[in-house]
């Protein structure tokens, strides 16, 4: 099945799993770089690296037990049902990001989230969730 093949300035949408939530909740954020080689309605096609090498950091609670938000590292991870082979390149074949449903999250806690009695989460918990890609397209390129 052939599927759009994501691109530099496509968006994540990310979420955690209960209990744990983003604050603000569900923030969408462009793929920084494409290195695949290629250009897709004038923009770098992404391969795997490019989503996972993203540094983001943003701030989570877990309510109703930590309501005061700590801060904490988002890590990507693309699955295999979000790669594919794309051949029609100079370079021969390169896998490449596609969007065939949502990317591996894990957060990591850097400054844990709180209450105000003086509970706290742990530093280097793990929390966690989905991210979705969005790759809108007026003629869209697919691999798969």
């Amino acid at each position: 099945m052939q599927k759009i093949v994501a691109r530099q300035g496509d968006t994540v949408t990310l979420a955690l799993t209960l209990p744990a939530v983003l604050v603000p909740p569900s923030p969408v954020l462009p793929i920084p770089e494409g290195t695949a080689g290629f250009r897709i309605e004038g923009f770098p096609a992404c391969v795997p690296d490019d989503i996972e090498s993203m540094v983001i950091s943003v701030g989570y609670a877990v309510p109703p037990a930590l309501p005061q938000a700590g801060t904490g590292s988002v890590q990507l991870k693309v699955p295999a049902q979000d790669r594919a082979k794309y051949a029609r390149t100079g370079h021969g074949a390169i896998e490449v990001v596609v969007d065939g449903g949502p990317l591996e999250l894990t957060l990591t806690v850097d400054a844990p989230a709180s209450h105000p009695s003086g509970a706290s989460d742990t530093q280097g918990n793990k929390y966690p969730g989905t991210a979705t890609l969005a790759c809108p397209r007026t003629r869209p390129v697919t691999a798969g």
